[in-house]
């Protein structure tokens, strides 16, 4: 069997339904044997960057690994900013591309890179297949690695030859993956803290969906009646309309979030990294509270806040083991929460039961404040790397893999750097609510540099683009209103559409 078909029966193996892709000459073979397999839809993007970041929203809406599929030299490189976002957001996916024949490596030959050197320090494993033979556990590892524990995206680098040579293929079944059980002592350490605390604040970050762990943090909010925060990749991991929800930490706090940070003597970290915004929380107004660290990355326990109390494992199994260990405490509340933006909650009101993607900017600062999300995967942003031109693509990649309504909020400037994937939306017929803030600016830029820079806006101004035109170019119904004057009115067209729709929302803001 040739190479490229053994890459098809493990892909099968591993139940993958979607491949995101680019075609190009070192891959087309596997295009070839792809083409028509059952149970297995391939999708193109209108770039190599959008198929990783459709890849990555079809991951976190699913919790399956996003497969990608791109060419040597510019094809390959092209996926690194979307592996790099995988990286940083702890999202599985693998990306299989193919290289120059193998005599040619290392010959500087048409196209050739070396994307394994290239990618080594934003994957969390990577390899190049050297022989036919190899190529089947070799793709195995690859899912093994990108779904277990810390998950991450896991690139397999394929010489051409490969994928033509023959060699004998011997079907495996992916074996479940076993997490180790957390520590007893852990456990007891951890219970006897969390008991000796009168003011607990319970701090849920991505792991928590990872885990699939949300009914469990659930049960244990419930029974320690602590207030919950949560990070931006947290989000949707506790019901936002319940009364013990306080707001998001890190950027542009709550002031009830910040409030409980002050009374807090015990802070439980639950699939979190502390990343640099929330250690400025902490440490402004929480400076002498305990930490409890709940994650599986033993890495990351004391990386960048000494830990007082850690437990390691799968968060499902370390709070399923926690809870009994534990002893109720009364509710603590904090009113008036969470104050949403009436921009944001009046289309959250018209699409309630959709999958939310943000582009990055300020918009995406007020749709993680303003969106009462009550479910895990309903909520898709790029966290740890912050990129531009994430959401829409993302927005494909979750629709394809839901088939659920997918609203993508975007600011001007974020939608210039992905507009032309409004077509592959229209190519699919997905069902992709866009929504462009236009202040004809980046106003996040701006509002940095009117704080540090005395009101000097250098590079701010995005490019002048009709809208309208182009959404009737690219055949999608386009509605627009100004700030909220008829937003509702807009919404109720909005509904009405089943395939694509843009709306444009006018704002000074």
């Amino acid at each position: 069997m040739k190479g490229a078909e053994i890459i098809v029966k493990v892909l099968q193996e591993q139940k993958v339904d979607t491949v995101f892709g680019y075609p190009g000459g070192t891959i087309l073979s596997l295009l070839d044997a792809l083409r028509n397999k059952r149970g297995i839809k391939l999708y193109t993007n209108c770039h190599e960057q959008f198929c990783t970041h459709a890849a990555e929203g079809y991951a976190r809406a699913t919790g399956k690994p996003g497969v990608v599929t791109a060419t040597s030299g510019p094809g390959a490189t092209n996926l690194v900013t979307g592996l790099a976002n995988a990286y940083m957001d702890s999202t599985p996916m693998v990306a299989i591309t193919g290289n120059v024949p193998l005599h040619l490596l290392g010959r500087d030959a048409f196209q050739e890179i070396d994307i394994y050197g290239v990618t080594m320090s934003i994957t969390k494993h990577n390899f190049i297949v050297k022989s036919v033979e190899s190529l089947a556990d070799t793709l195995r590892s690859a899912f093994r690695i990108a779904s277990s524990g810390r998950k991450g995206p896991v690139l397999v680098d394929i010489p051409k030859n490969i994928f033509d040579e023959c060699a004998k293929y011997v079907p495996a079944t992916p074996s479940e993956e076993v997490f180790p059980l957390p520590r007893g002592e852990e456990l007891r350490e951890a219970a006897e803290l969390i008991d000796r605390s009168s003011r607990p604040v319970l701090c849920l970050g991505g792991g928590v969906i990872a885990s699939n762990a949300a009914e469990k943090v659930y049960t244990f909010a419930k029974k320690l009646g602590t207030p919950v925060i949560t990070t931006a990749m947290g989000i949707g991991s506790f019901p936002q309309d319940d009364e013990q929800y306080l707001g998001l930490v890190g950027l542009q706090p709550n002031p009830s979030t910040l409030q409980a940070l002050r009374d807090c003597d015990l802070f439980i970290g639950a699939g979190l990294r502390f990343s640099e915004r929330m250690l400025e929380n902490l440490r402004l107004h929480s400076p002498h509270c305990k930490i409890l660290h709940l994650d599986i990355d033993e890495a990351e326990i004391g990386k960048n806040l000494p830990a007082y109390s850690a437990v390691v494992g799968d968060l499902f199994a370390v709070l399923e083991s926690l809870l009994p260990l534990v002893s109720a405490k009364a509710p603590r509340y904090y009113p008036d929460a969470v104050p949403r933006d009436p921009l944001y909650t009046q289309i959250f009101g018209a699409f309630p039961d959709a999958v939310y993607t943000t582009e990055v900017g300020a918009h995406q600062i007020k749709a993680c404040h303003s969106l009462p999300i009550v479910k895990p995967r309903h909520f898709i942003t790029s966290g740890g790397l912050g990129t531009m031109g994430f959401g829409l693509p993302a927005a494909i990649g979750a629709a394809i893999a839901t088939g659920k309504r997918v609203v993508n909020l975007a600011g001007d400037g974020s939608f210039a750097m992905n507009l032309q994937e409004l077509s592959t939306a229209v190519k699919y017929r997905l069902p992709i609510t866009q929504v462009v803030f236009n202040n004809r600016r980046l106003g996040m830029i701006c509002d940095l540099q009117d704080r540090d820079y005395e009101g000097r806006h250098i590079l701010t101004e995005t490019p002048a683009m009709d809208l309208p035109a182009m959404a009737t170019a690219m055949g999608v119904p386009f509605v627009r209103s100004t700030e909220g004057e008829g937003l509702p009115a807009v919404l109720t067209e909005a509904r009405k559409e089943k395939g694509v729709c843009f709306i444009e929302v006018l704002t000074d803001h």
